[in-house]
């Protein structure tokens, strides 16, 4: 049978692309018809279809028109009656419907893990949070840099403030879309508490930190407290969200981007697990 089925191979011939796409396979499928054993061939296509579909070379309808052409030339040049010919059509027809299903699926996959890839640098890459419309915190610390060496040149003070939402036992148990929007709208009054030219960032799903640069240790007081009276009427018995704030002023900007914000996150972990808590650092 292995002659037969080397015949056969040779008799194929298809048109790029879909050449490129069967022809490598052809060594496995010979095996697979001639041992009667479909695995080798079935990985192969899957694998086949997986690195097309990683290096974006085909479309799925290319992966599924390869084989289909390819099997079906290979099919016709079996065309003999003996019984070796008969056989490897017989095994063939039992083959065709599992590889191009193998095709698909690895296509399929391929695909979504490069939409996956591409969504996350997209993410890593925009300006902007879709639902809040603060700064994404890759922009943000670039921004937060700006602002410290401006501070530090023109030597006047610079504050910042951040707010971390904190569920408790109930919070947890509510659906993840309501906690979802309750940080989005923490968001949005920091945002509206402070001054059009600060800038106000989201760190996570939870946490929002704005630099007010130019400003006072009053007005970062004042701040603060338009925050606090926006959020107070968030933070219920209902659902027993707290929120955690941190406040900073700084009348000499002689510390580095990375080292305010360790200096923030220590202010939260300083506030505690439970209630309203506010801390100056």
């Amino acid at each position: 049978m292995q002659a037969v089925l080397e015949a056969a191979a040779q008799a194929v011939a298809l048109d790029t692309p879909y050449d490129a796409v069967f022809a490598p396979l052809v060594g496995d499928l010979i095996d697979a018809l001639a041992t009667d054993d479909p695995a080798t061939f079935l990985t192969a296509v899957e694998g086949r279809a997986r690195v097309l579909a990683a290096a974006r070379e085909v479309r799925l309808g290319d992966v599924f028109a390869a084989l289909q052409l390819g099997l079906g030339a290979f099919r016709e040049a079996l065309s003999g009656d003996s019984a070796d010919e008969a056989l490897a059509v017989q095994r063939l027809d039992g083959l065709e419907g599992v590889a191009l299903l193998r095709a698909g699926v690895g296509y399929a996959e391929g695909l979504e893990d490069a939409v996956d890839h591409l969504n996350r640098v997209v993410a890593e890459l925009a300006p902007t949070d879709p639902e809040t419309g603060l700064t994404t915190r890759s922009h943000f610390e670039g921004r937060l840099s700006v602002e410290l060496e401006r501070c530090r040149r023109t030597e006047v003070g610079l504050g910042a403030l951040i707010v971390a939402v904190v569920g408790g036992d109930e919070a947890r148990r509510r659906a993840a879309e309501d906690l979802t929007a309750l940080a989005a709208r923490a968001g949005r009054l920091l945002a509206a508490g402070v001054r059009r030219y600060d800038v106000v960032g989201r760190l996570s799903e939870s946490e929002f930190v704005a630099v007010l640069p130019d400003v006072s240790r009053r007005g970062v007081q004042a701040a603060l407290e338009r925050l606090r009276r926006g959020l107070a009427g968030e933070c219920t018995a209902q659902h027993r969200s707290a929120f955690r704030f941190v406040a900073t002023y700084l009348d000499v900007a002689d510390l580095g981007a990375d080292d305010l914000m360790m200096l923030l996150r220590q202010g939260l972990v300083g506030a505690g697990e439970q209630g309203e808590a506010v801390v100056w650092v």
